[in-house]
């Protein structure tokens, strides 16, 4: 429990100023979230070997590169990037297939996820917003599922979980995410402040559910123990980046 409580202080440390300021140092967190995360998740196929760093991290450059490139050559540039992966078990026998479509979901999702970080940029404060939603409803879900959890609601995937909790963490999350709000009343769509306060908590609760079905199928219980008592990257922002894609989905088709 200790080095549970000191690694989120930690963590809560290194990821405050970027979330409260944005511009760089946001980018940088950003880029160390998509990198440890392509290493977590490229992880679940076995442990890495000398061998092996490099597709990781060439995976990790092109998904980067996806965000910049100009609108005219983004889709031949997914395609070959994704047909890359997909050919890579073709030309070598060392990458299984398996291996080469893991690098392809994360290519396709991380993305999109990393496209709308770009999008976060141009007014950050939504993200304080997305965050407090989030870990709102992460806290609330805990509580009430603790307290008053009877009805599972996937037990196949996440036995702890209940519907109790999760309407327990729709409703804290709801609440907990006005409470920066009110710093930033007159810089923010109100509209859009709202639905990401409605909406965010009961997507963090599906987000943390893919993310947990992919550790259900490798039979790992965290993407890596780089956090002590928290797991890896991915374990503490898989319900977050599940809600930056649903920023990036409200802000690119109502409010831009």
């Amino acid at each position: 429990m200790k080095a549970r409580i000191l690694t989120a202080i930690a963590v809560i440390a290194v990821c405050a100023l970027p979330v409260v300021l944005g511009g760089f140092l946001l980018e940088m967190l950003a880029l160390v979230i998509l990198l440890g995360g392509c290493l977590e998740w490229m992880h679940t196929q076995g442990r890495f070997n000398k061998s092996n760093w490099i597709l990781p991290l060439v995976c990790f450059v092109l998904t980067c590169l996806t965000r910049f490139i100009p609108q005219n050559y983004l889709y031949p540039y997914l395609v070959l990037c994704i047909v890359f992966f997909w050919g890579l078990n073709v030309f070598s026998e060392s990458v299984s297939l398996s291996y080469g479509f893991m690098m392809i979901l994360f290519f396709v999702i991380f993305s999109l996820i990393y496209r709308s970080i770009g999008y976060i940029q141009e007014n950050h404060l939504y993200l304080i917003t997305i965050v407090f939603a989030t870990y709102g409803s992460d806290t609330g879900a805990w509580f009430f599922g603790r307290r008053y959890g009877k009805h599972k609601m996937n037990p196949r995937i996440s036995p702890k979980k209940s519907w109790e909790g999760f309407v327990g963490g729709v409703i804290s999350g709801f609440v907990i995410g006005w409470i920066p709000v009110f710093f930033y009343l007159h810089q923010v769509n109100l509209t859009l402040t709202f639905l990401l306060c409605l909406l965010c908590p009961a997507v963090a609760e599906f987000g943390d559910l893919c993310f947990s079905a992919i550790k259900r199928h490798y039979q790992i219980k965290d993407f890596s123990n780089l956090l002590p008592g928290h797991g890896g990257i991915l374990d503490r922002v898989d319900s977050l980046l599940m809600n930056i894609l649903l920023f990036g989905i409200l802000y690119t088709t109502f409010f831009r």
